[in-house]
Parts: structure tokens; C-alpha cells; sequence
């Protein structure tokens, strides 16, 4: 249901308020307003201060409304004209693009939001951002992000590192060199952590590699090596190990890393991780949609040889398949 109106040329009255110097709109399939993008100042007052929406051009502004709304007429996302101080949770932090929560809390900050491509450089982006400083409780560090995501209860949810960037994360592993960045519990424990490098993890089913060569970095929501909220593991990818099971009925099943082209080279292949997971309450091993018991199966641990070329530490400083700066 059509939840707008055109007052005159360029200028909308929605459920936010009246909106002046639109150049166009778009909306959802039953006739809701779902974005506008400006070409003229305009001020949106929101619970992180009052926001100046994008409504000059540059040759890094991405190609996105300079406001979306639900289908209820709220603000979710503010592109804004230029990075500006916002009020967060945790501080004031330079923002170029906001997002809300349909409730009006602020669900993910980005500090740079530019277009990466053959005018615009990551190098470039990367001279924009400036480094910040968490302290987490179990770990402290100071570093270049991309974003950060937060519960609605104000709480830190993720925090997504800039293409390039490690940290340490302090985990019940121990220290983890990490990449991509973290999550965390609404409770403020340590969720989840993407391993800069190949990680030795002491599972219930034995000693496995975790490492994910196809994290991209989209955002560190969730990310290869997981943890339970009392620091257990939850789960991780492996492209180092196959998994054989011995199944309550004697049957021997085996899993291993899936072998598949190389994205850059038609004629090499390469390797995608396996995933496995653990159900403490059942007490079940999960592993490609298939459980088995861990009080009642038996786990052998292998090596798995990876099959031409694959990715490796050390190869990342020649390849920006890791590397490309996306947001959600």
C-alpha cells in the first residue's frame, strides 16, 4: 500500500517526514516507499544525532539510495554526504553509511563506504580510515575497520577488520591470529573469530586444522571458528583434514574438503573447507547435515592432501580474492 506522497516535483511526504531535491524513488512490489535518492541537502534526525543523507556525487559513491525505508515508511539505512561523527553504544564514531533496526536502534556502522574499483583504489579507501581502539574484556587491540554491528540492546554483535588487517583475539584456544574480525555474544563472550592462519583446535572428535580460504569478508557476523557461549567449540572449517566415522551400525563414511576449479584458472583446482559442527546437548557430531554420536561412533582424524593450488598465508599478499570491500 502506497504509504507516500508527491507534495510537487521533487519533494515527498513520507511517514520520516518530507523530503526535498529527490531525483528518484523506488519502491517494494505492493506500492511501499523503499529508498529516494537526493540531489539536494536534507537532514534526518535519528537516535545516532541528526544525519545528513548523500546528495553530491563522487567518484567513490557507491550507486545506492540515499535513504531506504521498510514497508512501514522507517529509516533503515542513511547514506551520508560525508563521513560524520555518530553517536554509538560504545562512543562517537566517524560513519559514512548508518543502518537502523525497523525499531529505530542502530543495527551496523561503516566507517568508509567507498566504491572500489579502477578510479578508486583500496590503497586510497585506506588512507581515509583512521584506527580505532576496543577493549573487549578478553582482549584489547587497535586497528582499521570496515564496520561494526550491534544488538538492539546497544551491545556489540560484530566487528569486521579492514581488507588487510589482523588482530589477537584471546580465545579458550588461546591467542588466534585473526583476519575478517569477530562476533560476539548479546552477553559480551566471544562468538566467533575468522583464523588469519591455519589453527590447530582440540575438538571432541580429535585435533582438526580450521581454516576458511573462502572467507571474502562481507562482514565478521559469522565467521569459520566458533565457540558456544562457555568457550567450547562450536564449530570450524577444515581444508587440512578429512573425517572418518565408524558408525553405530559398523559402517565406515568419510569427509573431506570439497575439490572444485580454481576461480582464477579454468585448468587448476583447488579447495572449499568442511565444515563440522557439535551439539553438546545432544551430544552429536554434525557433519554435512549428517549427526553422529559422540558417545557412540568413532572419529579418525586424517590429513587431507589439497589438490594443485590453494591458498596459503603467505600467498595473501599477491591476491585480493580475500580481500574485496563489500557491505552488506
Amino acid at each position: 500500500m502506497q504509504n507516500y506522497m508527491v507534495i510537487e516535483e521533487k519533494k515527498l511526504q513520507t511517514p520520516f517526514g518530507i523530503f526535498g531535491g529527490v531525483d528518484t524513488f523506488t519502491c517494494y512490489p505492493q506500492g511501499e516507499l523503499s529508498g529516494v535518492r537526493l540531489s539536494e541537502k536534507n537532514m534526518i534526525v535519528t537516535e545516532v544525532g541528526e544525519l545528513v543523507p548523500a546528495y553530491t556525487e563522487t567518484a567513490r559513491r557507491k550507486n545506492k539510495p540515499s535513504v531506504e525505508f521498510d514497508r512501514q515508511g522507517m529509516v533503515i539505512s542513511v547514506a551520508l554526504d560525508r563521513q560524520q561523527e555518530i553517536i554509538t553504544p560504545i562512543g562517537e564514531l566517524p560513519a559514512e553509511l548508518v543502518k537502523f533496526y525497523p525499531t529505530g536502534e542502530l543495527h551496523r556502522v561503516f566507517i568508509l563506504d567507498g566504491q572500489i574499483s579502477g578510479f578508486w583504489t583500496e590503497e586510497e579507501e585506506r588512507e581515509l580510515n583512521i584506527p580505532i581502539s576496543f577493549d573487549l574484556g578478553f582482549s584489547e587491540f587497535r586497528t582499521m575497520i570496515n564496520g561494526l554491528c550491534f544488538y538492539e540492546s546497544g551491545e556489540i554483535k560484530s566487528i569486521t577488520l579492514f581488507p588487510g588487517e589482523r588482530i589477537s583475539v584471546a580465545t579458550s584456544l588461546g591467542t588466534v591470529d585473526t583476519r575478517v574480525g569477530l562476533s560476539l555474544y548479546e552477553s559480551g563472550n566471544l562468538k566467533s573469530v575468522e583464523p588469519a592462519e591455519p589453527v590447530t583446535v582440540n575438538t571432541p572428535i580429535g585435533n582438526i586444522t580450521a581454516y576458511d580460504p573462502d572467507q571474502i569478508g562481507v562482514n565478521a557476523d559469522s565467521n569459520s571458528l566458533s565457540f558456544t557461549e562457555e568457550g567450547l567449540i562450536q564449530s570450524l572449517i577444515t581444508c587440512d583434514n578429512a573425517v572418518y566415522v565408524q558408525t553405530e551400525e559398523g559402517f565406515m563414511e568419510t569427509f573431506a574438503p570439497y575439490i572444485k576449479p580454481h576461480p582464477l584458472y579454468d585448468d587448476v583446482l583447488t579447495v572449499s573447507g568442511l565444515k563440522i559442527e557439535f551439539d553438546y546437548d545432544s551430544r552429536d557430531a554434525i557433519i554435512k547435515n549428517h549427526k553422529f554420536s559422540l558417545d557412540d561412533c568413532g572419529f579418525t582424524i586424517e590429513p587431507f592432501q589439497r589438490p594443485g593450488m590453494h591458498c596459503s598465508p603467505a600467498d595473501c599478499a599477491n591476491c585480493s580474492l580475500c580481500n574485496k570491500n563489500k557491505s552488506e
